[in-house]
């Protein structure tokens, strides 16, 4: 009676959750559940310049939908650049924001679309690589 009631609560868990059971399973009375969260692969780049000089040690947040920010915040190294490689959730914009270390406001943001180049061998739940290069020159505010 038990091994009916598991089977039974496994196959509404299966049939509400979207998941198939190979024909295999099914025959010797298993449940299989296939789980998993879309994901794509983000390469972001870029240079940071104040008074078109290469600005170092300038922190940059990427964010996603909703402000979610994509990957820790990076720094820029002494050519004011910056390299992130993240698999994350897709998101449909992206805002890339630097930030003036001494007042911690934001002096400068860049927001786009994210578009996936989609490879043959993604599978599944990627969703593909989304690669953004950008130049970011900071306002200098301080005389505002």
């Amino acid at each position: 009676m038990r091994k009916r009631i598991n089977i039974l609560l496994g196959s509404l868990i299966a049939l509400f959750s979207g998941c198939t059971t190979p024909k295999k399973a099914a025959t010797e009375m298993k449940v299989v559940a296939l789980y998993g969260v879309p994901y794509a692969t983000y390469d972001i780049s870029g240079t940071v310049t104040k008074k078109q000089k290469p600005a170092k040690g300038i922190p940059v947040v990427v964010k996603g939908n909703q402000n979610h920010v994509i990957g820790d915040t990076l720094y820029t190294d002494n050519k004011g650049q910056f390299h992130m490689v993240k698999a994350d959730f897709p998101t449909v914009d992206i805002q890339i924001v630097a930030y003036d270390p001494h007042t911690l406001q934001p002096t400068d943001s860049v927001q786009l679309t994210a578009e996936y180049d989609r490879t043959p061998s993604a599978r599944g739940f990627d969703r593909g690589l989304c690669t953004v290069k950008v130049e970011i020159e900071l306002q200098d505010k301080s005389n505002q």
